[in-house]
């Protein structure tokens, strides 16, 4: 009798909690996709951030330029620059930069005058991955370049320009990148006049910009 009792309280629990969950009296081979809400598998997936296509960059910098004659002194100048690009995956940019080089002293068969550069680059990075925020890059460019020679008997052309570059960006915000970065940059065949043949110039910039990514 006493186990009959417990075998009857036992019963009875056990339709109560299948009364209170309608779940536990399906089988799972009948529950069909009806019984699943849309919004539930949405809700549970992994969400991926859209990533922005677009950017503008602003830049500064010190240029450490390189005598492109032999006795011909030339003094260091500075830069700024713009540019506008687009992020084509995960490790591939292109832009298009803008820079003016500031005018420095330089001195040509005994003519001294002031030398400015101006050029206008396409360049292609690979973004190296990304650690704790920092992006290491490679890249190279090559576009135009104008040079001025103010002083008696010269003047200013247009040439190649082509550059090599490395650096690494920060991310300091979701939309907001800092630049840090080392860029070799050569003028080549150049004509600024005054009996002299083409002129070919290398310089050396450190660089430091902003990056302003566009949803």
């Amino acid at each position: 009798m006493a186990l009959g009792r417990v075998a009857g309280l036992g019963l009875a629990l056990g339709g109560a909690a299948m009364a209170a969950d309608p779940a536990a009296t399906l089988p799972a081979d009948d529950i069909s996709a009806d019984d699943i809400s849309a919004d539930d598998l949405l809700a549970k997936a992994p969400q991926v951030e859209e990533s922005r296509f677009w950017y503008l960059r602003l830049d500064a910098g010190y240029v450490f330029n390189e005598t492109p004659y032999a006795g011909a002194p030339l003094d260091d100048a500075g830069l700024i620059g713009i540019g506008i690009g687009g992020r084509f995956s995960d490790w591939l940019r292109l832009d298009l930069t803008a820079d003016y080089r500031t005018q420095a002293d330089y001195a040509i068969d005994g003519v001294t005058g002031d030398y400015s550069v101006a050029t206008l680059l396409a360049n292609a990075y690979v973004d190296l991955g990304t650690w704790y925020r920092i992006t290491p890059y490679v890249g190279a460019g090559i576009g135009l370049g104008y040079a001025d020679l103010d002083a008696p008997g010269f003047g200013s052309g247009l040439g190649l320009a082509w550059a090599a570059m490395g650096g690494v960006a920060v991310e300091l915000a979701p939309n907001w990148q800092l630049d840090l970065g080392y860029r070799y940059l050569s003028l080549e065949n150049v004509d600024l006049g005054g009996g002299l043949p083409d002129l070919d110039q290398p310089a050396h910039e450190i660089r430091i910009g902003l990056r302003i990514l566009l949803d």
